[in-house]
């Protein structure tokens, strides 16, 4: 049987037999050769996974399963010169959500188009736009504002803690701090010139996401913790700001101008005590916001300073001997007539002296006066008052102005350049001539910035930088004598305090168009000045824009320089102001009314008096003994102090009896409007409220 079995075996097999077994041996090496390019493929898709692309899937690996959340740093703080807060950062909440996953939207709808006043289809559009994950509501909100959205439980809402930045003084400075975005970087002002400083380093942690998609903080993962950004303490007063802001709206009202503008600058130090320009803005309100309004027109606009210019042209002449105060001149009988044209004087002159000239604002006399100061000494006299070139305020905008140089002089250049025409000036150039003269002819830096701080130490300090000696001070003294006589007997006799000698001088100029030529119907009314005149120690410009009932600096901007000066004056005690000491047992009481404990303090000092006080703090509302009386030496007076940091209370203050700028210092220090019927003493008082806040209303007899 095994050899049949064998033979079979060993049998040839004919070649027509069973040929389906050659086509299965074809199809099983096809099989393997797929198997083989398919492992091949795999194994180098792994490689270029693993290797090659390795980082790339770590990072979406990282996407999936972690979340970086920022940490945003806090901008730093910005202070005026006596630390008072101008810019700080609450916390605020921003809103978002993942319309995918957001289940309880109608109760988020509602909350944030009604507490937030938003307009409701814009967020339901965003609400249910589901082709993004992540989508702001809002940005920046108060959570008192948005209370109702802390109890929705929802886990496609998203809430995000963010600083806010917030301007306690709202408009007051505004221009001058500037402002941020929603994204908290600078915008004008002080938060753009100095963002680098302010707005510090953000930090940020990563966080590893569940199934649920929530986020958990574990050790093994990176946290960096923002660094904030450093503080900057101003020059800027914000006391005399909201004096400055407050009176120079009501001069624009009752001039029925377009805008105006005031800076005021210490002379000694080139330091800028106060700058605005109106309109003005309030930067906690970024929707309302103008960039019209957010200019530094001081620096941003050129104008023809007009009769403020001719202390320089007298500077010149005085320091170049060529005219005398006493000397005799001939003003034409107010108009001169040349070939190039005719110049023209408000008060018209004939025979005179160039002390009465400069009193009544002489444009003859000054373009003769200018026209024989040679070339290029008149030019240098110019430009180095500051003139033609950036002064480099610390503070962005600032332009150069224009002024021709001497080889592209006419026969009328110096002629007009004398009265204030043919050349462009900046509001701060021109303040900053004054300055100079006040500070006995020499040119200081003009600068914003004091110190740049951490809470540790000072970083930067900016000292006062003398940049040149203009005049020698024998002429600066000359000009301050020449030029009281402008505010007490001349054009400016509105400026006129009785017990504060001001050098000062008005001005009236065509406004220049936007075709570059002057304007026939427009004006710019200005008054620029420094006090006292024995010892300056402010200089300031007030400019008034387009005025309607007037055009004449004398009636538009002298008054207000007037009453910022007093209302100033009467808070600081400047130069000659102050109580003077008596010299016998007995003195006559000052008013202590409406000025600080810390002042009252100073004087009370120096009149060897003793006070007795109701609070360590604050503003003085009454005292016992009244003013005026006849008291010796080491007496008691009892002073009511209202605190400056309680809450203020309309209805507990009572100005009754009180000397109106008591009352309007007062008012001003707790940010309160006025309106003022009649001069004299306070009779009656009217509280009422409008969009702004509280307005006062002070009836005087």
């Amino acid at each position: 049987m095994f050899d049949k079995i064998n033979k079979l075996l060993s049998a040839e097999i004919p070649e027509n037999e069973y040929p389906r077994q050659e086509k299965k041996f074809w199809k099983f090496w096809l099989v393997m050769f797929f198997m083989n390019l398919s492992i091949v493929v795999i194994v180098a898709k792994l490689f270029f996974v693993q290797v090659i692309d390795r980082d790339k899937y770590i990072k979406i690996s990282k996407k999936q399963h972690e979340s970086m959340i920022e940490l945003p740093a806090h901008r730093g703080i910005i202070y005026d010169r006596n630390k008072k807060i101008l810019a700080t950062n609450i916390n605020s909440i921003s809103i978002a959500v993942d319309p995918v996953l957001i289940e309880k939207k109608q109760e988020l709808i509602n909350i944030i188009s009604e507490g937030l006043n938003y307009n409701r289809s814009s967020i339901e559009k965003k609400v249910n736009d589901k082709s993004r994950r992540f989508t702001w509501l809002a940005r920046g909100v108060l959570p008192h504002k948005i209370e109702g959205v802390f109890s929705l439980k929802d886990r496609g809402l998203i809430l995000v803690e963010e600083p806010k930045r917030y301007y306690p003084y709202g408009e007051a400075g505004a221009q001058v701090i500037g402002f941020t975005n929603i994204d908290n970087a600078g915008i004008g002002g002080i938060e753009l010139q100095f963002d680098d400083q302010l707005k510090g380093n953000d930090g940020y942690v990563i966080m590893r996401k569940d199934g649920h998609q929530n986020l958990h903080e574990t050790p093994e993962l990176p946290r960096i913790e923002p660094e904030d950004g450093n503080s900057v303490e101003l020059t800027l007063d914000i006391d005399l700001q909201r004096i400055v802001q407050f009176e120079l709206e009501k001069g624009i009202e009752w001039s029925e101008a377009a805008g105006g503008t005031v800076i005021a600058v210490e002379v000694k130090t080139g330091e800028i005590l106060a700058i605005a320009s109106y309109p003005f803005f309030d930067p906690n309100r970024r929707e309302t916001i103008k960039s019209v309004n957010t200019r530094l027109r001081a620096l941003t606009d050129e104008y023809a300073p007009g009769s403020t210019f001719k202390i320089v042209t007298a500077s010149a002449a005085f320091e170049e001997d060529i005219i005398e105060e006493d000397d005799s001149l001939y003003g034409y009988n107010g108009q001169m007539v040349f070939n190039w044209g005719t110049i023209r004087d408000v008060h018209p002159l004939g025979p005179t002296n160039f002390r009465e000239a400069t009193w009544q604002s002489s444009n003859i006399v000054y373009a003769n006066l200018a026209n024989e100061i040679e070339d290029r000494k008149f030019f240098s006299y110019v430009r180095n008052f500051g003139f033609g070139n950036k002064l480099d305020i610390d503070l962005p905008g600032e332009i150069p102005g224009k002024l021709k140089k001497p080889e592209n002089f006419n026969n009328s250049s110096k002629r007009y350049m004398g009265h204030g025409y043919d050349f462009t000036a900046t509001a701060l150039q021109v303040v900053s001539a004054y300055a100079t003269i006040a500070n006995g002819g020499e040119l200081m830096q003009p600068h914003i910035l004091r110190k740049i701080i951490n809470e540790e130490e000072v970083l930067e300090e900016r000292k006062p930088t003398r940049i040149r000696r203009v005049i020698s001070n024998k002429t600066a003294d000359r000009i301050s004598e020449l030029f009281v006589g402008v505010v007490d007997s001349g054009s400016g006799k509105r400026a006129k305090i009785e017990e504060l000698k001001i050098v000062g001088k008005t001005g009236t100029s065509q406004k220049i168009g936007p075709n570059g030529r002057y304007s026939k119907s427009d004006y710019i009314a200005s008054f620029c000045g420094y006090y006292p005149a024995n010892e300056p120690e402010i200089a300031m410009i007030v400019i008034i824009d387009r005025p309607r009932k007037s055009i004449y600096g004398g009636v538009n901007a002298a008054p207000v320089f007037k009453r910022i000066t007093e209302s100033w004056v009467q808070a600081s005690g400047i130069g000659d102001n102050e109580i003077e000491i008596a010299s016998v047992d007995s003195l006559i009481l000052p008013d202590f009314t409406g000025i600080k404990l810390k002042r009252a303090k100073e004087i009370a000092s120096d009149l060897d008096l003793e006070l007795q006080t109701n609070y360590d703090n604050g503003i003085v509302f009454y005292q016992k003994p009244d003013p005026g009386q006849k008291v010796k030496r080491d007496s008691k007076v009892m002073l009511t102090l209202m605190g400056v940091d309680e809450d203020f209370k309309p209805g507990k203050l009572d100005l009754r009896g009180m000397p109106l700028r008591n009352a309007l210092n007062m008012l001003h220090t707790y940010g309160i409007r006025t309106e003022v019927v009649g001069k004299g003493k306070i009779s009656k008082q009217y509280w009422k409220k409008d969009s702004k806040g509280m307005i006062c209303k002070l009836v005087c007899s």
